[in-house]
């Protein structure tokens, strides 16, 4: 048995309502843009373009927003879910959207799926990404009033990137600091690992 996608909550319902009351001849325009848009931090259509499509689409600028929302989630579920057309055809039944919709969201889904899922997957959700680790040990080995101080220090440097930038950040351990952000390190590791 798949998972479940969808809720059919209030909202999702009153959003089901108005998808399946649009203008058939416009909505796999729609989805194509939507799609074109879902991996990006930003609006599938503009303030300009939005007063447009409520005018085409005979809906007021909450329940547009609410459509595209609706639409953006579907795809986005999908997405993660890597859903197979017919077991997005299925949930989408489960929220009572007509079979005409389906049919539409379906075949946008078939046509962008590959291209959709592999932009997402190098869309980042940290606006820096580490590219570069460079480390050190220093050794403060006297001090004015100890003459046999050993005080090792690990230098941690990392390179971050974030839009062509290059970012480097250091940070000063102590043995003790150190094998903490370790154990922190292998925590978050075996996490990921859980998740293959």
């Amino acid at each position: 048995m798949s998972t479940q996608m969808f809720v059919k909550s209030s909202r999702i319902q009153k959003a089901v309502a108005l998808i399946n009351d649009l203008d058939s001849s416009k909505f796999p325009l729609l989805l194509t843009r939507i799609l074109q848009k879902l991996h990006l931090k930003e609006e599938v259509f503009n303030k300009e373009e939005s007063s447009k499509l409520e005018i085409s689409l005979s809906v007021n600028q909450e329940q547009l927003k609410l459509i595209l929302q609706t639409l953006t989630f579907i795809f986005q579920q999908a997405a993660y879910h890597l859903a197979k057309p017919t077991v997005l055809a299925h949930q989408l039944q489960s929220i009572e959207i007509n079979e005409e919709k389906i049919s539409a969201i379906v075949q946008a889904w078939i046509a962008n799926a590959k291209t959709v899922i592999e932009k997402l997957k190098k869309k980042t959700i940290a606006p820096k990404q580490m590219n570069d680790v460079n480390w050190e040990l220093r050794l403060q080995s006297a001090q004015s009033s100890l003459s046999k101080l050993k005080n090792p220090i690990g230098i941690v440097e990392l390179s971050l990137e974030s839009n062509e930038k290059i970012e480097k950040l250091q940070m000063e351990f102590s043995h003790t600091d150190l094998y903490s952000f370790y154990n922190q390190l292998e925590l978050v590791q075996s996490q990921l690992d859980a998740l293959r």
